[in-house]
């Protein structure tokens, strides 16, 4: 696989999650508690995941033990990003809990130069400077209205940024040449395993399968733990982690844009402005590509 397909797995990765905020206030406008939603959407991915690694026997067979461990680690880290972020949203705002979560673009950084003492380049901290910018503009922070803010809900929000960023570097030491499928399969029942210990799966004999729910969960399980885990998987271990963190940045941008057109949510000026910046540090990042220089470190 070449590197421009790669990065294009990342970004439609990045951007299925940012389809799912809609998807679960839909949801939850339907009656259904956030509790099922989460740990119905996990069953419902494992389930899809498990039944498509099924035909991918070989490659299960073919797994180390690093790769498991490796494997089972990013279930562990997927989980955390959701469980911190949906507390975080309990105690904070929707828009400083977007702001805090979005810190692993850096996060990411931080995390290359402690693993593989590896340094941003000049073009990738403007590319960093930008995101961090629009992201407070597509938020709208100059109209936030924050009031007091818990202490605890700022804790939980920056360690929701600190497992995505973990989750997208260590994608990057997933082993090339390895199913994409399998790998988000084992990624899927690890996912479960942690998310069922703190949501119960209640949604198995409470009724609320029968009354929808099932619908929400293949929807949102499948833009959630089914696409990204499987397009990272392709994507990621080509590029490196740290790009695909900028790339991930597209998730906010797609976020707002659906909210404005599937749940007619108002949009203002500076939020557009916002996005617009995001997308513009996204394509600064791999300036490179069009001059035809090609990084030596896909880690970097």
């Amino acid at each position: 696989m070449n590197r421009t397909l790669a990065i294009l797995f990342v970004l439609l990765g990045g951007a299925s999650y940012g389809l799912i905020s809609p998807a679960v206030k839909m949801a939850y406008d339907a009656g259904f508690t956030p509790a099922d939603v989460t740990s119905s959407q996990y069953f419902a991915a494992m389930a899809v995941l498990v039944l498509i690694a099924l035909f991918q026997v070989r490659h299960l067979r073919g797994m180390t033990g690093r790769d498991l461990g490796l494997l089972v680690f990013l279930g562990v880290l997927s989980t955390g990003t959701s469980v911190f972020y949906y507390l975080s949203l309990s105690y904070l705002p929707a828009s400083l809990a977007i702001v805090l979560l979005f810190q692993f673009t850096w996060i990411v950084m931080v995390i290359d130069f402690l693993v593989a003492r590896a340094k941003p380049s000049r073009v990738k901290w403007v590319a960093l400077g930008m995101i961090f910018l629009g992201t407070l503009l597509a938020v709208d922070l100059l109209h936030a209205q924050w009031g007091d803010v818990s202490m605890l809900g700022l804790g939980l929000g920056f360690l929701s940024s600190i497992t995505y960023g973990a989750f997208l570097y260590f994608t990057g030491y997933v082993r090339q040449g390895s199913s994409p499928f399998a790998n988000s399969a084992v990624i899927a029942v690890a996912s479960t395993a942690v998310a069922f210990l703190i949501f119960p799966p209640k949604f198995l004999w409470n009724g609320s399968l029968g009354e929808g729910l099932w619908y929400w969960a293949l929807i949102i399980g499948g833009l959630g733990q089914v696409i990204p885990p499987i397009f990272f998987n392709i994507g990621i271990p080509k590029i490196g982690g740290a790009l695909a963190a900028v790339l991930g940045a597209i998730e906010l941008p797609v976020a707002v844009v659906s909210a404005f057109l599937i749940l007619h949510e108002e949009v203002v000026g500076v939020q557009w402005v916002g996005i617009l910046l995001i997308l513009l540090g996204i394509v600064v990042t791999e300036v490179r590509l069009f001059t035809g220089v090609q990084k030596k470190n896909p880690a970097t």
